[in-house]
């Protein structure tokens, strides 16, 4: 079965397609999600490093239930995706007598809701990551290597302004603003999506 996520730096979320309803859906992991009302659930992009020799780290809405979420609480990362790949990391705790870098906090947290995922669906063989228009080089090869990690047998990459005009049923000829107001950046892409040819 095939998996998307959407790794941001506020909140994260994993969707699939359903066949039986041939409709995406939003999953919701138990203990890493939350969900207000009616909208869809999000995993909060928060991880708490218990301990950092170990890699066991609680990671989305199990941080903030356990009271881990203290910003003076150097075992505790959020925002952490704004400094995956960039070329000043500035300010890097070291716990356990190991410095941790924002590569080791993001792999943690997408390694831990993947193997989640996998105990939940076994079938899982295909994910497709949405990453920044204008990610760099080093982001790109940040996620192929955490997803080397994971028995997956297909890993696709998507840029996040096609997905979301894809995801919002753009299928026609037509060029489209997507405004991507996200928790790290905002993003505005001209998106133009080309129909398939009639079939004669």
């Amino acid at each position: 079965m095939v998996y998307a996520i959407d790794f941001g730096t506020s909140n994260t979320v994993i969707t699939r397609w359903n066949t039986a309803t041939q409709q995406p859906e939003t999953l919701t992991l138990s203990g890493f999600s939350l969900k207000l009302a009616q909208n869809p659930p999000l995993i909060p992009s928060l991880l708490y490093v218990e301990d950092g020799s170990t890699g066991k780290v609680v990671v989305g809405q199990m941080v903030r239930d356990r009271g881990f979420d203290l910003s003076s609480d150097r075992r505790f990362f959020r925002n952490f995706k704004r400094g995956i790949g960039a070329e000043i990391q500035g300010f890097l705790p070291e716990l356990d007598g190991a410095t941790i870098s924002f590569e080791q906090a993001g792999t943690w947290f997408l390694i831990t809701l993947l193997q989640q995922l996998q105990a939940t669906d076994p079938a899982l063989d295909s994910l497709v990551f949405t990453v920044p228009v204008d990610s760099f080089e080093a982001y790109r090869n940040w996620l192929t290597q955490v997803c080397k990690l994971l028995q997956v047998s297909q890993v696709r990459l998507l840029d996040e302004p096609t997905a979301a005009a894809l995801g919002y049923g753009l299928a026609e000829q037509r060029t489209v603003l997507v405004v991507d107001f996200g928790g790290g950046t905002l993003d505005l892409s001209l998106v133009k999506l080309e129909g398939r040819p009639e079939q004669k």
